[in-house]
């Protein structure tokens, strides 16, 4: 079996590996894209993060497909994936202690949840993503209890995602949610972030869920 995973990530790789990455730009780019633009950018050579996450991909897929004809319950496989890309529950645990802390220890929790977020944005490819950011706006909505106004820290968005591509290329689009939307960004917080350190970190729209864009975005709120 294990054999039969890698033969099948091998296979993938030589399918979705070679620069630049045209079947990405078909597949995840919107019609609002800058067509000029993004003919620029996926002529460019894929950057060594690219590969990386496009082999995660190809893994996480093979896997999929050489598992699931031995699972009866496909939602349980694609939990098992989750926890094996990172979202085990020890695992998680550790990641929002640190997490947590590092808001504690920081003079302005929301510039450091904005920091932790761009990490993530620049460990993502060139080509795979395309994050784009807003800071300071100073537009505000708001919070849960209609008691007061939200401000905007940061957001990042984007209209392309290599996983989401992938997958959808492979006809099996919500492995993204076992993927990169399911340890990436916001799930790093805790559930209290915003009473405890005033900061809300949210997903108001993901490609994997059939939004047009992935938007990440930190608001100063209320504790």
């Amino acid at each position: 079996m294990v054999a039969e995973i890698e033969k099948q990530t091998e296979s993938l790789c030589r399918k979705y590996s070679t620069p630049p990455m045209a079947w990405l730009h078909r597949a995840s780019c919107s019609e609002d894209d800058d067509e000029r633009s993004a003919g620029r950018s996926f002529a460019r050579a894929s950057t060594s993060a690219d590969l990386s996450h496009v082999r995660h991909a190809c893994r996480t897929l093979a896997s999929y497909r050489v598992l699931l004809p031995y699972v009866a319950d496909r939602e349980k496989l694609l939990r098992s994936l989750r926890d094996r890309n990172g979202d085990e529950t020890t695992a998680r645990r550790l990641l929002r202690a640190f997490v947590s802390s590092a808001l504690y220890l920081s003079a302005d929790p929301a510039r450091a949840a904005s920091r932790m977020l761009r990490a993530m944005a620049y460990d993502h490819g060139d080509v795979g993503w395309g994050w784009e950011e807003a800071n300071d706006s100073g537009v505000e909505s708001g919070d849960e209890d209609g008691d007061r106004p939200e401000e905007r820290v940061t957001e990042l968005r984007t209209s392309r995602c290599l996983y989401v591509a992938l997958f959808s290329a492979e006809r099996e689009p919500d492995l993204a949610t076992a993927t990169c939307c399911a340890v990436d960004g916001v799930p790093w917080f805790p559930a209290t972030t915003l009473e405890t350190h005033g900061v809300r970190v949210s997903r108001p729209s993901a490609l994997s869920e059939g939004g047009h864009a992935c938007v990440l975005r930190v608001e100063r709120g209320r504790r």
